[in-house]
């Protein structure tokens, strides 16, 4: 948690078990275009599938988390 790069995320996520709006819009864009990116890139219907319930799995486990104001 001393890392000047994301130190302060992993304290919020692992001290405080909350995430900031801003990095919580961050994560769940960047995770749904690499998402799509690669359902695209593969092209087979269940790779597209198994993208999705990971996506929702992980978006919902994010959503979960308090947003923290500063």
């Amino acid at each position: 948690m001393s890392n000047k790069y994301v130190g302060r995320y992993l304290h919020n996520y692992m001290v405080e078990k909350a995430i900031p709006l801003k990095s919580k819009i961050y994560i769940l864009a960047v995770m749904w275009f690499g998402m799509a990116l690669s359902a695209c890139l593969i092209g087979k219907l269940w790779v597209a599938f198994l993208l999705l319930a990971i996506g929702v799995g992980v978006t919902i486990h994010i959503a979960s988390f308090r947003t923290k104001r500063d």
